[in-house]
């Protein structure tokens, strides 16, 4: 009987099966009886499959994915995967493991099948005779006993009919047990008629104790020597041996793959180590700690509503509990070290130092609590944050039940306040906690100290709600500014409080979608009581390039009136970067988003609310001329800093060329009522006429705005290379222009940092932003318990993403990924034929690739290949399947900034066979189309590896390993971040790339342990390359930026050899290149550049007599300061940070030069 319901994790069980029973069969059982149509069994089936002895592959079956396309430096490249010389056909496969010396004996227990050509008893041809079909012979071999004895083992016959296949390998004694390495080898020869005998299918050997013993001991790798390492990376590696003692490796493939059995998790000696051909490992869940999990907790409210109503007493009665209870774990954690059961001999000094930082951050805590409970502002911002998170909270899920057509006529956003649903994760509340002392101490040393101030860094796995955290900080830092009032002479009405930053263009588009919620949530609170938030509106805006937003407001308009002609796309972005309201979840089209250009009208480019009702808070009707509290055009987030900016990191590199970036810093000079803030380089008349209904009005003169509270660099892991270098030295004129005096004193920017992935991260902050590092939360003494989220065993309640690993020996890599795609969409279409929409998230495929060149191969074979077998995949006892038009997109840098926004917004579709049904009677009828038609396959680079949070999607195929851990973790956690639908991911290897191989050969070790083996990263923004691509661009940021006299186009000449910034650049530059690389020699090297460059400056304003020096030619009689990188001159300048690396081109040259003779 056909289930028509299944639970998610039966779903992907069934899923799972389907397709190794079509990639690794026998898919028909173990006799099977393979279609008449089979040519040969050896093609049947992908991977699991031992050759004939000297079996060659051929030069043709070892091609890539290639294809003309060139690479891009966003994406990367890929790997050569192509073996020189010839290549053969494993006819062998094995694998080594250490037995204890308590025992003297192991058993082998083998298994294969083999196919024979036999007149079919159920096929028949056209003629009705009985078809020659290939059938499947299940052959069980008896169980081997091996006597551990040192020296070779000589081939062993495993079953008597078959004298050909024989087990082989080696045996030696070291001091951890005896290192035992196993073969099964197929010794037949290839014969000329029925090759197909000659071959072995499914080969599987398993190894165990007599008896069932756990005989199996851990494999002891080679260690670097520690004491040979610099501090910080012993310490580093010290630590995770400690938090990863349990997670024990007990065997390793040799051309294919092992799992161990163990008689309980985490056990120190495993029963039995057997061989996999497709092997599969859970990656399990970490979750908040609950009241379950310890009754310490009772009493603890994480309800955003309750934390923001609660009596002052309640308050702080329940904050005392996070504290208290963290408390007594630390001490727990403490008292391990004298538990034998724990294993922590040896580890002594890397858990005291745990339990040292675990300390630190429960006493951070508990300043923040005290904090609330004696300063009233504190009290009063901390309770804005929660109701504006909770509003936040609640109006996202209905807007995306909107969205989605979810909701129940009648349905309003009460059905969906509660508690669940507005409660933060206990870590989240508690890094809030622990940031607001030095948030709201504008001298706090965590905060402003010039050597010893921290930047925490909230490290938490993909999916577990690190956004959330740091938007609360977010809010709060916004609240405390207005409650601050004035503070030297600066305002915390006006101005950019918090500065956002990303590395990729999709990540900064996802967060600031996300972002954009919150400002509206707090917005809605501002209106409502405008005596106590004040008059100036919260808002957020969004600073990237100008492929993704306009630089200007006419750029918008013309962008807008090319859209709703019918146009292409302008190339130099779009303003509309939000398809749906982020309050009520209405469809936002061109239509809703309005230009009122400068100075005729407001100078602004406003997004409505497209609800055409009216009811929403930010529509035109409701909102006139303000709209949605979002702004994405340069030019009017100069004018008017929003209250949260959201950029790009490479977009700063436009702060030398750029005088009215220094307005993102508050410095500005006058003030219009119509058209915002000033600055020398934004100057369009003293007074404006009314027009447009608008009065008259005339600039005032208005002081410096307060500059940035809350820096935030969301996955610090992509800072890194050159890009990282680059961020790094920019980063020095970043941290000057935020700071500001008060009472004497500097006050720095608050930096708060976030990443899933990362390793030496203390040092990467140091030399980042010359700051410590407080790592949050801080690790206890085992992976699976930091006290604020625990590892969960993997299961129904819990389910964990699941890896697969494919490694097709012999066989061409296209052919391999034609297969793999093709096995899982059609085993997902017969899971969608069966259980409807409970299938969803395994129907978009989302392919995953090391570089844009393997993308567009791959593309092709969607597009030609894999939609053609597709239609056939019934034949496989699957499911036929067609790849519908427009429904293959890709995720990367090639894509426009205004395709973006539609791609994430589609992506959210469903399968769904009611949908489908209305869809096909609208376009019958000619109605209007109610939904969109879901994706099936979703092609990405990097691009995707980070931020894009996508609940439905739970099926990826990953092309290669990934070049690095953290890469390979980021992308595959896109997939299964929602218990509806448990992630399965499936990882292509190619068998040609040894560090494939190897990935394959320990997939399961590898998968348990991967966050350890997440590489190291580099960044040198003081090396001498660095700071020959960077410093000019710095030095003439700080210059411009610093103050009113220099910043104008046309002030470049009027800088004199008497000005007080030239030392007040060469002090800040030489002592933040001094305390990040902890050398003299990087000092005098940064002042020795800086005087050449002022010496060559000044020469410059000298020498001009007929043109005026300006920073950036404007024709006529004007000269130039800066000039484009690649230009060699002591002013080039960036215009990306990433534009570091240049490029050579090669050209070949095909004639004939007569050096080479026969």
């Amino acid at each position: 009987m056909t289930l028509t319901t299944a639970t998610p994790v039966q779903i992907r069980d069934e899923l799972t099966q389907m397709v190794i029973r079509d990639l690794l069969g026998p898919a028909g059982g173990p006799g099977e009886e393979l279609s008449q149509y089979e040519d040969n069994a050896y093609q049947r089936y992908l991977v699991g499959m031992l050759a004939p002895k000297d079996k060659e592959v051929a030069s043709g079956e070892l091609d890539e994915l290639a294809t003309a396309d060139g690479e891009t430096g966003e994406d990367g490249n890929s790997d050569a995967g192509v073996p020189a010389g010839a290549t053969y056909f494993p006819s062998s496969m094995g694998l080594s493991f250490v037995v204890s010396t308590e025992v003297n004996e192991i058993i082998v227990a083998a298994e294969w099948g083999q196919y024979q050509v036999i007149k079919s008893e159920t096929q028949q041809r056209k003629d009705g005779n009985p078809a020659t079909v290939r059938k499947r012979q299940p052959i069980i071999a008896d169980e081997l006993s091996l006597q551990l004895k040192e020296g070779g083992i000589s081939p062993k016959l495993l079953h008597p009919g078959h004298p050909l296949v024989v087990l082989q390998g080696r045996m030696r004694l070291s001091k951890d047990g005896w290192i035992v390495t196993l073969f099964m080898i197929n010794q037949q020869v290839e014969p000329k008629g029925r090759k197909d005998e000659a071959w072995v299918f499914q080969p599987k050997l398993r190894i165990y104790g007599a008896d069932q013993q756990a005989v199996f001991v851990q494999r002891k790798n080679a260690k670097a020597d520690l004491s040979k390492m610099d501090p910080l990376t012993r310490e580093e590696s010290e630590t995770l041996e400690m938090l990863y003692r349990h997670q024990r490796e007990f065997a390793v493939g040799h051309g294919i793959s092992i799992h161990a059995t163990l008689p309980e998790p985490l056990a120190e000696r495993a029963i039995q180590v057997e061989t996999e051909w497709v092997p599969c490992f859970e990656v399990p869940q970490q979750t908040p700690r609950s009241v379950a999990d310890d009754e310490n907790l009772a009493g603890i409210t994480m309800d955003m509503q309750a934390l923001a109503e609660l009596p002052k007493a309640g308050l702080i009665a329940s904050l005392r509990h996070i504290e208290t209870a963290y408390c007594l774990w630390i001490k727990a954690e403490a008292n391990k070290l004298t538990l034998p059961s724990e294993k922590l001999a040896g580890h002594e000094e890397a858990a005291i130092l745990a339990v040292k930082r675990c300390t630190r951050a429960q006493e951070r805590i508990k300043a923040g609590i005290d904090l609330i409970e004696t300063d009233a502002l504190a009290e009063e911002a901390f309770r804005f944050a929660n109701r504006a998170m909770w509003q936040q909270r609640i109006h996202s899920a209905f807007a995306r039940k909107v969205r989605k057509k979810e909701l129940k006529s009648g349905d309003d956003i009460s059905v969906l306040d509660n508690a669940p649903n507005r409660s933060w994760r206990l870590f989240q509340l508690a890094f809030i906690l622990l940031n607001l002392p030095s948030l709201t101490d504008l001298h706090h040393p965590d905060r402003s100290h010039e050597t010893d101030a921290v930047a925490d860094l909230l490290w938490f796995a993909t999916g577990g709600g690190k956004t959330e955290a740091y938007l609360g900080l977010t809010a709060y830092t916004l609240a405390l500014r207005r409650l601050q009032g004035e503070i030297a002479g600066r305002s915390g009405d006006y101005g950019i409080a918090v500065l956002m930053r990303y590395t990729l263009r999709l990540l900064t588009l996802q967060q600031f979608q996300r972002a954009a919620a919150l400002i509206c949530a707090c917005e809605a609170i501002r209106r409502a009581d405008v005596p106590k938030w004040g008059e100036a509106p919260f808002r957020l805006g969004l600073w990237v390039g100008n492929k993704t937003t306009p630089n200007t407001l006419a750029g918008a308009a013309s962008a807008l009136r090319q859209r709703n002609v019918g146009g292409r796309p302008s190339a130099n972005g779009t303003p509309q970067q939000i398809t749906s309201c982020p309050w009520c979840g209405s469809e936002i089209k061109e239509k809703h988003l309005r230009v009122y250009e400068a100075p005729s009208d407001i100078g602004r480019c406003v997004t409505y609310c497209g609800d055409d009702l009216g009811r929403c808070e930010f529509t035109e009707a409701k909102s006139p001329k303000e709209g949605l509290p979002v702004m994405v055009v340069d030019e009017e987030i100069y004018r008017r800093p929003p209250s949260l900016l959201i950029a790009t990191v490479d977009k700063f590199a436009q702060m030398p060329w750029k005088g009215e970036t220094q307005m993102l810093f508050g410095k500005v000079t006058q003030v219009c009522d119509r058209h915002g803030f000033l600055s020398p380089e934004v100057d369009d008349g003293q007074s404006h006429p009314s027009r447009n209904g608008l009065p008259g009005v005339n600039n005032r003169p208005h002081g410096v705005l307060r500059p940035p509270d809350l820096i935030i660099q969301d996955e610090l892991h992509l800072i890194s290379g050159p890009l990282g270098s680059m961020v790094g030295l920019y980063e020095a004129a970043v941290d000057e222009l935020c700071s500001w005096i008060v009472d004497r004193k500097k006050v720095r920017p608050k930096v708060v940092a976030s990443t899933a992935t990362i390793r030496r991260a203390p040092d990467q902050v140091q030399k980042l932003f010359v700051r410590k590092l407080d790592v949050f939360p801080p690790q206890g003494t085992s992976i699976r318990d930091s006290f604020f989220a625990i590892q969960r065993p993997t299961g129904p309640e819990y389910p964990g993403r699941r890896y697969l690993g494919i490694s097709a020996f012999g066989r061409r890599y296209p052919v391999a990924m034609i297969r793999s795609f093709v096995a899982h969409m059609a085993a997902a279409q017969a899971l969608f034929e069966k259980y409807d929409n409970l299938a969803d998230p395994w129907m978009t495929l989302t392919g995953y690739f090391n570089s844009i060149r393997e993308l567009a191969g791959t593309r092709r074979l969607v597009e030609d290949d894999i939609r053609a077998r597709l239609r056939d995949a019934d034949q496989r006892g699957l499911a036929k399947r067609r790849i519908r038009m427009g429904a293959v997109e890709e995720l990367t840098s090639r894509k426009s900034g205004s395709d973006i926004p539609k791609i994430l917004e589609r992506l959210e579709a469903v399968f769904d066979k009611t949908l489908e049904a209305q869809r096909m009677l609208e376009r019958k009828t000619g109605l209007p189309v109610t939904s969109s038609i879901p994706y099936d396959v979703i092609l990405a680079t990097n691009m995707i590896s980070v931020g894009v949070d996508i609940e439905r999607l739970g099926l990826m195929l990953v092309a290669g390993q990934p070049k690095n851990t953290s890469e390979y973790i980021q992308a595959t956690s896109r997939v299964g971040r929602s218990n509806h639908g448990p992630g399965l991911v499936c990882t292509v290897f190619n068998w040609a790339r040894p560090r494939d191989l190897s990935h394959y050969e320990r997939f399961e070790h590898y998968h348990e342990t991967f966050y350890k083996h997440v590489e190291a990263l580099s960044v040198t923004p003081f090396s001498a390359r660095a700071l020959d691509r960077g410093l000019s661009g710095v030095m003439v940021a700080l210059m411009r930026l610093w103050d009113e006299h220099l910043n104008a186009n046309l002030q470049a000449g009027q800088v004199v050899d008497t000005d007080q910034f030239w030392s007040m650049v060469s002090d800040v530059l030489s002592k933040r290149g001094g305390n990040a690389s902890d050398n003299p020699a990087v000092t005098a090297r940064i002042l020795e550049m800086l005087d050449r460059r002022r010496d060559e400056w000044l020469r410059r304003v000298h020498n001009q007599t007929d043109h005026q020096l300006v920073y950036k030619p404007e024709g006529g009689a004007t000269v130039g300061l800066l000039s484009h990188y690649p230009v060699k001159d002591d002013f080039s300048c960036l215009d990306s940070l990433r534009d570091v690396e240049g490029t050579v081109d090669l050209i070949l040259d095909q004639r004939s030069t007569g050096l080479l003779v026969d």
